[in-house]
């Protein structure tokens, strides 16, 4: 049996940040940014998921699905 879960992620930036990553990302086109963020997160929850799975014999979590809007 497989249940699906839909969960949306929302990346919101501190645009007065002085921090040099933060002005790398910001001087991103809209467009590259969006694939940075969409892959960190994808790799995030498949980090998080990978932990949580461990022990566990009676059910694997798993990112079946990647998109971003």
């Amino acid at each position: 049996m497989i249940i699906k879960h839909i969960i949306e992620l929302e990346t919101v930036i501190n645009e007065d940040s002085n921090e040099p990553a933060v002005k790398s990302i910001l001087a991103m086109p809209a467009e590259e940014r969006q694939i940075f963020f969409q892959q960190a997160g994808a790799s995030f929850i498949a980090a998080f998921l990978t932990e949580a799975n461990k022990g566990n014999s009676w059910a694997v979590i798993q990112v079946a699905n990647k998109e971003t809007v």
